[in-house]
């Protein structure tokens, strides 16, 4: 009853013009059967007073509705984000968290010697930084989108965020014993460094997804018209046009299971060309079924 009252009352002009058309109505059909002495007199205040009264009334009841509306937006958009934040923890910290829990299995079970021990607690020490430092993004995201805060745009190195971002996710490719080269990551970009690790992670998340067992992935920059390109190529399994056309649209939650029936949720390519845009910057995307695939971040240079 409430939304039906919300949807005729919305607009102060409709709830006066109602008003009136009642006042004056009531008044001329009063007039038929008493036949008022002071008719015009009568006339005037059945206009007058609706208009007096009725859009004081109106005007509260708008803003209180602007108010609701705006209120209603800000908790589906907290929602989403809420969903969203779930979604990046249980697909993003699943992989890293797994790997630390295998390299802590080798040693607590005494599967290595002392000497291997101290080797893998240093890789150890080494992939709980990099874990650290992708929690400490993921929660400057999360409170971004909560408070609406702008991006930081900084001037920094391509190497800065490739290199414990490759760490972080080292453990995926060594599993598919995919080999991953580099070259030339020391372009700098300027742009905010969250956005940046975040799409970067993305993508190189999915070339290891989408590689087979042996495959290879490329990672180099280049700077091109005053854009530095971050590409990632993989000799995986490829996209169709059609697909890669539906990727690049944003409109849908794209995703499919990668060649190890890695599960994906769609909510990292979407966001990754969101921020793209929020930085100035595009997603080209080159590909042919069972010939890999090639993707590139493009970011200003200044």
């Amino acid at each position: 009853m409430f939304f039906l009252i919300k949807d005729k009352l919305h607009n102060p002009f409709i709830v006066v013009t109602l008003a009136l058309l009642i006042s004056v109505s009531g008044y001329l059909i009063s007039d038929y059967f008493v036949h008022w002495i002071k008719f015009w007199l009568g006339f005037y205040l059945a206009i007058g007073l609706p208009i007096i009264i009725a859009l004081p009334i109106a005007i509260i009841l708008h803003q209180n509705f602007k108010k609701i509306n705006s209120h209603k937006k800000e908790l589906e958009r907290l929602d989403s984000i809420n969903k969203k934040l779930f979604l990046l923890i249980s697909h993003d910290v699943r992989s890293p968290l797994a790997s630390l829990i295998g390299t802590i299995d080798l040693v607590t079970n005494n599967d290595i010697d002392n000497n291997e021990a101290k080797l893998y607690f240093k890789e150890l020490s080494n992939k709980i930084k990099n874990v650290n430092l992708f929690l400490d993004g993921l929660l400057d995201w999360s409170r971004r989108q909560t408070q609406n805060k702008p991006l930081n745009f900084v001037s920094f190195e391509t190497l800065q965020v490739i290199k414990p971002m490759w760490e972080l996710l080292e453990h995926e490719a060594n599993k598919k014993n995919i080999i991953i080269t580099f070259k030339n990551l020391s372009n700098k970009i300027y742009a905010d460094i969250e956005s940046y690790t975040f799409v970067f992670r993305n993508i190189l998340q999915n070339a290891i997804k989408f590689t087979e067992e042996s495959g290879t992935i490329h990672i180099e920059t280049n700077e091109i018209e005053g854009m530095i390109h971050t590409t990632i190529s993989d000799s995986g399994v490829g996209i169709h046009a059609r697909e890669v056309d539906e990727i690049l649209k944003g409109e849908n939650w794209y995703t499919t299971k990668g060649t190890s029936e890695e599960s994906g949720t769609g909510f990292g390519l979407r966001t990754c060309l969101y921020y793209l845009k929020k930085n100035n910057g595009d997603l080209l995307i080159e590909s042919e079924l069972k010939k890999g695939t090639k993707i590139t971040i493009v970011l200003p240079k200044n």
